[in-house]
């Protein structure tokens, strides 16, 4: 298995790169959204891989994180979701819209997605709602890259401009909100609220939200709501 690959950049495509690893080139399929980040032909570069081992078909799949490489996994454990269906879902919709679309059984920001028609749609709804709690909780486990790793990797001429999803480069404001929805739940889930019960309110209450909030508020907007739900 292969898990990992850093290497230089040799070739950009469409909907893949060719990467040099010590004269070895992989051909690693990645999500539009990783292309417009990469760094020029020529630099080196670190991603997370999972191999599409099929009977006529040998395919290495790129990721930033390891998260987004536990989401393709998960996307692709659904009936009628291959791997070309996933990248689609992971390259258009950030995984922080992802989750709380699911968790808001809201299929029309699903099928807003290349390749991803109604049906598919409902069934991922169907099929990961309950396990979208966990996914947060793992994330919030995870990291970019170890910091030690970075130093690793700049030692060693990587470039210095990580490549970075949307959730992750730029935008500081969606990291807090993360790190608080993740608070949320888990203080919800230690009150004795399942993890489903707690992560769909903490969604609605953050989707309707036009502001900041802190955890403290939102845990207690959310005992409003599920104490109306009995």
């Amino acid at each position: 298995m292969i898990g990992k690959i850093t290497g230089v950049i040799d070739h950009v495509s469409t909907d893949h790169i060719l990467v040099d690893v010590s004269g070895i080139g992989y051909v690693i399929f990645v999500t539009g959204t990783t292309l417009n980040k990469l760094p020029v032909v020529g630099q080196k570069i670190s991603l997370f891989t999972e191999l599409v081992v099929r009977e006529d078909l040998l395919q290495l799949i790129g990721f930033v994180t390891p998260i987004e490489r536990e989401w393709y996994k998960l996307l692709t454990s659904v009936q009628g979701v291959g791997s070309k269906a996933a990248l689609a879902l992971l390259g258009h919709i950030p995984i922080k819209t992802l989750s709380r679309a699911i968790l808001l059984e809201d299929s029309e920001t699903i099928k807003a997605a290349q390749g991803i028609g109604p049906k598919i749609a409902k069934r991922l709804v169907l099929e990961l709602k309950g396990k979208v709690p966990s996914m947060l909780t793992l994330a919030g486990k995870s990291t970019i890259m170890p910091t030690n790793e970075q130093e690793i990797l700049k030692s060693e001429g990587v470039g210095t401009s990580p490549v970075l999803s949307d959730d992750q480069i730029g935008q500081p404001e969606i990291d807090e909100l993360g790190n608080v929805e993740l608070d949320a739940i888990s203080g919800l889930a230690n009150l004795g609220y399942s993890q489903i019960d707690a992560a769909k309110v903490v969604a609605e209450i953050l989707n309707q939200s036009n502001r900041s909030i802190k955890v403290e508020e939102l845990i207690r907007l959310a005992l409003k709501i599920l104490a109306t739900k009995g």
